[in-house]
């Protein structure tokens, strides 16, 4: 490549990502993941050694993503909870990415398009990066910050490939090089998200495209470091089983027979292409509706144009490679979403941001193509102009595109009224509507939407337990017992609606049950401090104070850097014993213990001097 005009592909590739995605520095945390892997994320809150360690140990019940929490934690050192700083590093991973990619373009282009001149594979890599880096269907990836896993996963991923594709035009020392460079950016890709467990199936699906039948003599050669990298996918590919098998994350099968679930993997196949290709009102939520019967006019449609794109793609490895390797690169890198092993969302913009890569790879092909074209009719620039003109108005609507669904992510409302308004029949987008509302105080609107969205999902237990606290709100306790005890049956091990239930019980004064919970919670979980909270306010509630102090005490604890505790053991003293000085005391071991804490902190001390005073 000419180093000249490479570095200016770069740098419009840069100024381009810039300017489309500038809009989005002015978006806040959303609530969907963002509260919990970041704002509520103790593990972010410190870059020591002890704490990187536990980061990147495997946990059941909990995603294992370390590298993206480990960039949580340096922006949480820079920015604290300044949302525009983790907006920032995801554009610039994106940018990376996007540089990658052009490179890798690049590299693949003059691999598998043999006697082209270098201008061609520049113009194909530049046409087809700089789509790339406009698509629309990037904008979760980028600018849903709990979405960070898809930038690093990505830039990574294309680090790796873009290592392999230049090692295997090197000499045996200088390819070794790269190939160790290749084994550590896919480690780091897997680290980043467990899915890129497909890039050795990428490495494989290349080697076939380009060496036809002599790819094996490769395996042979290089069996070394094939091991090696089927080793790290075997590994991580347990890990993720682990996890998900852990967290729920494996879903019974859609249509209740692994057959039926296999025909929605063919719907699901075929609407990642429509939504890549043809969709212009992108959303956080989808429905797909799946018809399980293979004799249908929708089943035998969606089938014959997946095995017709099968059969295409075969045929061509005869005639030409890139639609052969851009196919299958698509198919493999999706095939974790397939929802083949079936996980909770079945289409989602962010599954596409790897898989995107071949579509653009062939639109870049296809406009460096019309480029070149000559006709005796026309002028030697008209198919320039022409193709240029074209690619700018695509770029342009793809552009666009991108900075309004920038402005759909602005916070959680403009989100899931967006997603609510497109996909009315969702029962994610009217769940999360719901929480809005319920984070606005606004409750009788909340419980219109988790009412759709438990009638359109019954068995939801998430929507069943913030339903019941909405009804509660609503002062309709009947229906709130009904929504809470149906959620624990749905999912008897989630701790937080039997929190949820205890607390109910608490405000419909029925104590007895309120604290059998909390006892068996405790049994569980003996050093959860704020369970040993909860009991202590319970106590203190029922008229019992020696007994709350004890609670309180106990959860003070266990988390000595926590106000909260100290201030209600202090109330207790004050209000219900009347004794100031012992109130007093644990105001200002409160004070000591969590000086971080400016606003309890600053009333405690504004109630330590009433007491001086009142003394």
């Amino acid at each position: 490549m000419n180093p000249r005009r490479g570095w200016l592909a770069t740098a419009i590739i840069i100024f381009l990502t810039l300017i489309i995605y500038f809009n989005s520095f002015k978006n806040d945390f959303v609530n969907w993941d963002d509260p919990g892997l970041i704002i509520k994320n103790k593990k972010i809150r410190s870059l020591d050694w002890q704490n990187i360690l536990e980061i990147f140990t495997p946990k059941k019940s909990s995603t294992f993503q370390p590298i993206r929490v480990l960039s949580y934690a340096i922006d949480y050192r820079i920015w604290k909870f300044n949302s525009i700083g983790y907006h920032i590093t995801n554009l610039l991973l994106y940018i990376l990415t996007c540089i990658m990619v052009f490179f890798s373009l690049y590299m693949l282009s003059t691999h598998l398009r043999k006697g082209i001149s270098g201008a061609s594979h520049q113009r194909a890599a530049f046409f087809g990066s700089l789509l790339f880096a406009a698509h629309p269907v990037h904008v979760e990836a980028v600018t849903w910050l709990s979405a960070r896993k898809e930038v690093l996963h990505g830039f990574f991923f294309f680090l790796a490939f873009y290592f392999y594709l230049k090692g295997r035009e090197e000499e045996t020392r200088r390819k070794i090089i790269l190939l160790s460079l290749v084994l550590s950016a896919f480690l780091l890709a897997v680290l980043s998200k467990p899915s890129a467990v497909v890039f050795p199936a990428v490495l494989l699906i290349y080697e076939m495209t380009s060496k036809k039948d002599r790819w094996i003599d490769f395996v042979k050669r290089y069996w070394f470091f094939i091991l090696l990298s089927i080793f790290i996918s075997l590994i991580f590919l347990t890990i993720l089983i682990e996890v998900m098998l852990g967290a729920g994350g494996i879903k019974p099968y859609r249509g209740g027979t692994f057959f039926n679930n296999l025909l929605a993997s063919f719907y699901i196949f075929i609407n990642n292409i429509k939504l890549l290709a043809f969709t212009v009102n992108y959303s956080a939520a989808y429905t797909i509706r799946v018809f399980y019967s293979v004799f249908c006019l929708q089943s035998l449609l969606v089938i014959g144009i997946t095995f017709l794109l099968f059969g295409l793609s075969i045929w061509s490895l005869k005639k030409t490679k890139v639609f052969f390797f851009s196919f299958f690169f698509f198919f493999v890198t999706l095939l974790p979403y397939l929802n083949i092993v079936p996980i909770s969302t079945l289409l989602a913009d962010r599954y596409l941001f790897i898989p995107s890569f071949s579509f653009c790879f062939l639109l870049g092909l296809g406009f460096d193509k019309f480029y070149s074209l000559a006709a005796k009719r026309f002028s030697d620039g008209f198919f320039k102009l022409l193709s240029v003109v074209i690619f700018l108005f695509l770029l342009g609507g793809y552009s666009f595109l991108t900075m309004q669904q920038n402005k759909v992510w602005e916070n959680s409302y403009t989100l899931w009224s967006d997603a609510v308004e497109k996909y009315p029949e969702s029962n994610e987008a009217n769940a999360l509507m719901g929480v809005v509302y319920m984070d606005l105080g606004m409750d009788e609107q909340a419980a219109e939407y988790l009412e759709k969205a438990v009638q359109i999902l019954p068995i939801d237990y998430e929507s069943r337990n913030n339903l019941g606290i909405v009804y509660e709100r609503l002062n309709m306790p009947e229906k709130a017992l009904i929504e809470l005890l149906t959620a624990i049956a749905l999912k008897p091990e989630n701790d937080l609606t039997k929190i949820n239930l205890s607390v109910f019980y608490q405000r419909q004064r029925e104590y007895k049950k309120s604290e059998e919970i909390l006892k068996h919670l405790i049994t569980k979980h003996p050093k959860n401090a704020s369970l040993y909270f909860r009991l202590g306010l319970l106590y203190k509630e029922m008229g019992n104070d020696e007994a709350g102090i004890l609670e309180l005490k106990r959860a003070m604890e266990l988390a000595p850097d926590i106000i909260n505790p100290y201030e209600e053991i202090g109330n207790i003293y004050i209000s219900r014993m009347k004794n100031i000085e012992m109130g007093k005391y644990y105001y200002i071991k409160g004070i000591e213990s969590a000086p971080k804490a400016k606003l309890k902190v600053e009333e405690l001390r504004w109630m330590i001097q009433d007491l001086e005073c009142y003394k």
